[in-house]
């Protein structure tokens, strides 16, 4: 049994590599459906129910102290791929098609959560809040909103595997809708006429550069003064009382990351790598104290999941109707927002591989949107919740 902070963290990183290293190497179907970073997270949870390590104060310590400078150097590093000119590319149809499949995510919570609530912990206006910047704009997301709102592990618990379970079944749906595109097409009054012109804007923006040592140098030493900065700025302004210090950080650490999209910094390889990294440790931390022995015990957490979707499901229909697009790009939608970025990859490269930069930049879209949304869904709840 692991009990030392030092040997904890290692185990934490051993856990991804390994995972990381199946998927490169052992061509598992299983990857086809949940990417290495979902079952890091599954493999962590695991580990723990089974008793692989012990919550010692100097294991939570350093869990903690990584954890939470991470996730502003990780949003930083994030944050540089902001790219304007790119979202214009898009398209207004497209752009409007992500920001209203976040705003049925947000009203799924809003509504299940007041229908369902009685049935619910106490804590679900924070751990649903949590979920739904998750929902919205990726993990990333979900662990910034968790530390600035202070939700503890215990807490997370019925909502992570809600949100864990729920996704998956979610994303192997959205790939199984393939077929019906053409029925579909009548209903959503699709009109795709410009959808090669902007696959071939999108391949033109792509670059091949090779991330060196002084590349990825510059990346961590550069993200990690960002957080450590954020933090102590953070510090400062939570004096306020606006917010957190937590928050703080995390919305100064965006929007560092926003303004060096526009400076060379966007041009200079190796933040995606770096970030990667940070990303698949702080999920891993995250299921670290979380049992999957929980699940027999969280059937109304997973049937208000399977809820929140269907709202989200019904409503970005009938806007996809509205705005004339086809079931691809709902789907995809759909899944930038509930997944990520690599998910809504997976979906755009199952129907047709053409749709995978659009299905990249709206998952951006969502990243840039997800910790507002965590934190306005959180404010909204709360407040109804007093009244």
């Amino acid at each position: 049994m692991i009990t030392d902070g030092f040997d904890f963290i290692a185990a934490m990183l051993g856990l991804c590599a390994g995972f990381v290293l199946l998927e490169r190497h052992a061509r598992w179907r299983v990857f086809r459906w949940f990417p290495s970073i979902v079952l890091v997270m599954f493999g962590s949870m695991t580990l723990y129910t089974v008793g692989a390590w012990e919550m010692t104060d100097e294991i939570r310590f350093a869990r903690a102290t990584v954890r939470d400078n991470l996730i502003p150097a990780m949003l930083f590093l994030m944050s540089l791929r902001f790219n304007l000119g790119v979202m214009r590319k898009l398209g207004w149809r497209l752009i409007a098609l992500s920001l209203v499949s976040t705003l049925t995510v947000m009203i799924g919570f809003i509504v299940v959560h007041q229908v369902m609530s009685p049935l619910l912990g106490d804590e679900t206006p924070l751990t649903f809040a949590t979920m739904s910047a998750g929902w919205t704009g990726g993990t990333q997301n979900f662990v910034a909103v968790k530390e600035a709102l202070s939700v503890t592990d215990a807490a997370m618990t019925y909502t992570l595997l809600m949100g864990a379970l729920c996704y998956t079944i979610w994303l192997v749906f959205i790939i199984a809708l393939k077929p019906y595109e053409k029925p579909m097409a009548g209903f959503l009054r699709a009109d795709d006429d410009a959808m090669d012109t902007l696959a071939d804007e999108f391949a033109a923006l792509e670059t091949n550069s090779v991330p060196d040592t002084q590349s990825l140098l510059i990346m961590l030493g550069l993200s990690l003064v960002v957080a450590s900065l954020s933090h102590f700025a953070g510090d400062r302004l939570a004096g306020l009382g606006v917010f957190n210090a937590m928050i703080w950080a995390i919305i100064l650490s965006s929007i560092l990351g926003m303004i060096g999209a526009h400076t060379s910094l966007a041009r200079l390889a190796g933040s995606d790598e770096v970030s990667g990294i940070m990303l698949y440790l702080v999920v891993a931390l995250i299921g670290a104290e979380v049992s999957l022995g929980a699940i027999r015990d969280a059937p109304m957490y997973i049937l208000s999941g399977f809820m929140i979707l269907a709202v989200h499901g019904v409503l970005l229909l009938l806007a996809a109707r509205w705005l004339r697009v086809n079931l691809y790009l709902v789907g995809i939608a759909s899944i930038a927002n509930i997944g990520s970025a690599p998910s809504a990859a997976v979906v755009g490269a199952a129907y047709g591989r053409n749709l995978v930069p659009v299905a990249v930049v709206m998952a951006l879209i969502g990243s840039m949107l997800g910790s507002f949304v965590g934190l306005s869904v959180a404010e909204i709840l709360t407040w109804l919740t007093a009244g």
